[in-house]
């Protein structure tokens, strides 16, 4: 039986046809779910009346329990075409947004990491996300949208095109709030970024006025901050490492949890800084891009069982190189680990929450810091068995970059 990556052209665009059809598949099927069940567990009915609040001049956040819109008033702004779009077209316009995004994302650094292997590497991710991908494609929640930004930041980060990866930071940190750890880490990271998002930040911050009246605008800037302030101490577990903790009896309290928070950032920002002089593109910005992710579904008072799509796709494409094009069997379990932790809520829920994502983040992470401090666990390919990838690392670093998913 042959390799995967010593497929012929054909047959490897056929792999990614297949992938491409089940993404059309699943939103097929949503939307039709959507058509049926219009209301059924759909967080565009949270997103719609927040839009036409905004525009009617009334408060976005008119509960004051730790749910109910958790976003920025700028995301109320850029979701209205799909709010006067009307349930169901514009919410199903919203998800094949999230969609599109996601995908393109995991095409483009999968042209990035391995250019001749692409429709294969595309075809792989493809399979190890999709079950982690439906729910949230379901739900129509933002996280899908954040993992696209992620995905094509990373690839524009690696590229040196600091104005676009600025332009999806910003948007991205305009859809959900939780994109900020990325943005500062891309700030600390690439020196050029530093202006562009400091601009970026400014249009960002004075975009509602152009709307709204200015008082409104900064009442509803009061009410972000204090609804996001009461969302940040959760009275219940969620699915990062408190919940992980909090299942097997122990519930941190909010004050250890805080120094924690901090004591995670300092080390993710050093050990992203270490990287920074020890590896080249595209390495670089793909640890970035994973630990950033890593920290997130870890740390923030409120990952939820569909965060983990974010992660799903920023280690499933560089596993998928380590498994094509460096005979890596670690790679392939790592695609079926995600595909399986990942979509835990489908199969098991109840057993699993809150506790299996979490567990399994910590690991990855564990392997992220891993691979960083050791470059040279895997060896280049012996004389006569080079990868089929048109991208050259250093013999350091070569392999690197696809472990990291391991």
């Amino acid at each position: 039986m042959k390799n995967l990556d010593e497929l012929q052209a054909p047959a490897k665009h056929r792999l990614m046809r297949i992938a491409w059809g089940l993404w059309g598949v699943a939103i097929f099927l949503v939307s039709i779910l959507v058509f049926i069940h219009p209301f059924d567990t759909n967080l565009c009915s949270t997103f719609s009346p927040s839009s036409r609040n905004w525009w009617a001049g009334r408060d976005l956040y008119f509960t004051a329990s730790i749910d109910g819109f958790l976003y920025f008033p700028q995301f109320a702004i850029l979701f209205s075409p799909f709010a006067f779009a009307g349930n169901p077209i514009g919410d199903t316009a919203w998800r094949v947004a999230g969609l599109l995004l996601y995908c393109i994302g995991l095409w483009r650094l999968a042209r990035l990491l391995s250019p001749q292997n692409a429709p294969l590497v595309f075809a792989l991710g493809t399979f190890a996300v999709f079950a982690p991908a439906l729910s949230s494609i379901r739900c129509g929640q933002a996280n899908l949208h954040i993992a696209g930004f992620l995905l094509n930041t990373t690839v524009e980060l690696a590229r040196k095109r600091w104005s676009a990866a600025a332009f999806f930071l910003i948007v991205a940190f305009a859809v959900k709030p939780i994109i900020f750890v990325m943005l500062l880490l891309a700030a600390v990271i690439y020196r050029p970024m530093i202006w562009r998002l400091a601009v970026g930040l400014v249009v960002f911050a004075l975009f509602p006025f152009a709307t709204q009246d200015p008082h409104y605008v900064v009442a509803q800037y009061h009410a972000c901050a204090a609804k996001l302030l009461v969302a940040a101490l959760p009275d219940r577990a969620f699915c990062d490492l408190r919940g992980l903790f909090w299942a097997i009896g122990w519930i941190i309290p909010q004050s250890l949890l805080a120094v924690m928070q901090v004591v995670a950032a300092l080390g993710t920002l050093a050990l992203c800084l270490f990287a920074k002089r020890r590896w080249n593109e595209p390495e670089r910005s793909v640890f970035v891009a994973a630990l950033s992710a890593c920290y997130l579904m870890l740390f923030n008072p409120r990952t939820e069982e569909n965060s983990y799509v974010i992660l799903a796709g920023i280690l499933a494409i560089p596993a998928a190189v380590l498994y094509l094009n460096h005979r890596r069997l670690s790679g392939g379990a790592t695609l079926i680990g995600i595909g399986l932790w990942f979509s835990c809520d489908g199969w098991a829920y109840h057993l699993t929450d809150p506790w299996l994502k979490p567990l399994a983040c910590v690991v990855l992470t564990i392997q992220l810091i891993h691979v960083l401090l050791r470059p040279d666990r895997y060896a280049p390919l012996p004389t006569g068995a080079e990868p089929t990838t048109a991208v050259a690392f250093s013999s350091q670093s070569q392999t690197s970059v696809t472990s990291a998913a391991t």
